[in-house]
């Protein structure tokens, strides 16, 4: 099995980039094979195809081979031009000039300009909008996204604009660094506003949408399947290789494993009860590749108000049996961010987290038992969850191990509900608690840490903390890196003390992928069909 381990990768400070090849070249000397269509299991349907109300992983997938944005992260994880040919920032940081594309044309032939980028943004930020990262670009700290996100403020006072059609000027409160990956993010993608003038929220239909990437979609049915097929006009089309991308609709691991298998698809995660036989059948074809996302109990704090009851749940939680025997996959943790994210050095896991699953048992009884739920009065709670078999092991593993270590004080049930239905019990906030995850936007710290400030989108507004919020809008303008660590060290001791969050485990990608399938990116799990393409066997 490959085990990919992934650096933590460098910014770029007050320089010029100069162009780079956004596409990824098919080496010299690579045979192709006649037929370059991709097939691929897929979650479930997208929630939305309206790049600024983006919220959940599988939709930014769903969206990355459609619209291009001003840079994205390579297949050799590097963050290069893509709309943009180039970059320039200025010696104070506070401004960044990007360069656009001139053969660059949205799928209907009409140029990409500044001015769509700055309709995007614009509608990103403003409230009336209600995009779940509408406070995206407060993040990044440009002019006037703070107050126009507030409602205080029009959009049009945003610190982006057009200089010309094809020179885009952000203007910045306060240095950002990492301003070029953020800028990575789907939800950052131009938008038109001729067409949502004249669909509006039908815009997105795939008979009216118009993106500027590399594909176009030629098929979508819900729960079934959509179709990407290869755009000819696309101003980078000699260097794109896959002529068609299938993503089928499967909920069961096993179907699509089998499929996997047959040979019908080229890539495919793994049950956990097939790994032995396919690390042993199979060795290349496996890889362990690290998500960016981190797994973590969301408590409604609400239902479980006591913070000492959080604490005793997270106790009891043995983190190394259900990663290596029942998930057989992940890495224990109990700090929030991820370790192949960027100024998380100084970040610690919890003192508890070294301690033997006895030592933590025992302390997690003495906690509940003062909270006054025994076996006698056992403490009830429901976890809800997106029904799946992998997910009902987690469960039933779960239930027994709480039950089992409280002797019965704690007794767990379960919800299993289907993906739409989990997804708006999570943002009503009905439920006890769920095992949460949220994976980055881009590789550095903040990516993670900003969701659950106060005035985020995001956060469910149940836990807020002006201290966690002092120590992350201050580490997210600081230039000096070692202080910007110990800022965001800090921040997390809050994020996990206050026990909102209780991460369990850092997510990797357990998957089988055939030798013919080239150009596949095994680094933090972010993929472009444009880099890919198909060896004759």
């Amino acid at each position: 099995m490959l085990k990919i381990k992934m650096p933590l990768l460098a910014l770029v400070l007050g320089t010029s980039l100069v162009a780079l090849n956004a596409q990824a070249a098919v080496p010299a000397g690579t045979k192709l094979a006649s037929d370059q269509t991709l097939k691929l299991a897929f979650p479930s349907s997208p929630d939305t195809l309206d790049p600024n109300l983006l919220k959940f992983g599988p939709d930014f997938r769903t969206l990355r081979p459609v619209f291009d944005t001003l840079t994205r992260l390579n297949n050799e994880g590097k963050y290069v031009p893509v709309a943009a040919e180039r970059w320039e920032q200025s010696d104070d940081g506070l401004t960044w000039t990007f360069y656009l594309r001139k053969d660059a044309t949205w799928q209907d032939g009409k140029p990409v300009t500044a001015a769509d980028f700055v309709y995007s943004w614009q509608r990103l930020t403003d409230p009336k909008t209600a995009a779940p990262y509408g406070d995206y670009l407060v993040q990044a700290n440009l002019v006037n996204a703070k107050e126009i996100f507030a409602g205080t403020k029009p959009a049009s006072e945003l610190g982006v604009k057009a200089l010309d059609d094809y020179t885009l000027q952000v203007q910045l409160t306060a240095p950002v660094p990492w301003l070029y990956q953020m800028v990575s993010a789907v939800m950052t993608a131009p938008v038109r506003a001729d067409l949502i003038a004249r669909y509006g929220e039908r815009w997105t239909n795939p008979a009216n949408i118009v993106g500027n990437g590399p594909y176009k979609i030629s098929q979508y049915r819900v729960n079934d399947r959509m179709i990407y097929s290869k755009w000819d006009g696309y101003w980078g089309a000699k260097d794109v290789t896959l002529t068609q991308v299938t993503h089928e609709y499967i909920k069961d691991p096993v179907t699509s494993y089998y499929r996997y298998l047959s040979g019908e698809f080229l890539v495919g995660e793994i049950p956990s009860q097939f790994r032995d036989t396919v690390e042993k059948e199979r060795p290349k074809e496996v890889y362990q590749i690290p998500a960016g996302r981190t797994a973590y109990f969301s408590f409604n704090l609400e239902r479980i108000p006591d913070p000492n009851v959080r604490l005793a749940l997270s106790l009891l939680t043995d983190r190394n049996l259900l990663t290596k025997q029942v998930i057989r996959n992940y890495t224990p943790t109990s700090v929030f961010g991820s370790p192949y994210l960027s100024d998380l050095q100084d970040v610690k896991q919890q003192a508890w987290f070294s301690n033997s699953q006895t030592q933590n048992n025992a302390r997690a009884n003495e906690l509940l038992k003062a909270a006054g739920y025994t076996a006698q009065n056992p403490l009830r709670l429901t976890l809800t969850q997106n029904a799946s078999p992998e997910n009902d092991k987690i469960y039933v593993a779960l239930a027994d191990l709480w039950r089992r270590a409280t002797n019965g004080a704690v007794i767990l049930r379960q919800e299993a509900v289907e993906s739409t239905a989990y997804f708006d019990k999570y943002n009503r906030t009905d439920y006890d608690l769920i095992i949460a995850s949220y994976g980055m936007d881009y590789t550095q710290a903040s990516t993670l840490y900003n969701i659950f400030l106060s005035d985020s989108p995001i956060n469910n507004k149940k836990w807020l903390s002006p201290e966690y919020d002092r120590l992350v809008l201050t580490a997210n303008t600081t230039l000096d890196d070692k202080e910007r660590a110990k800022l965001y060290a800090q921040a997390n001791k809050v994020l996990v003390d206050g026990l909102q969050a209780a991460p369990v485990w850092y997510m990797e990608t357990l998957l089988l992928k055939k030798p013919e399938l080239g150009g596949y990116y095994t680094g933090l799990g972010v993929n472009y069909y444009r880099d890919m393409y198909i060896t004759a066997k």
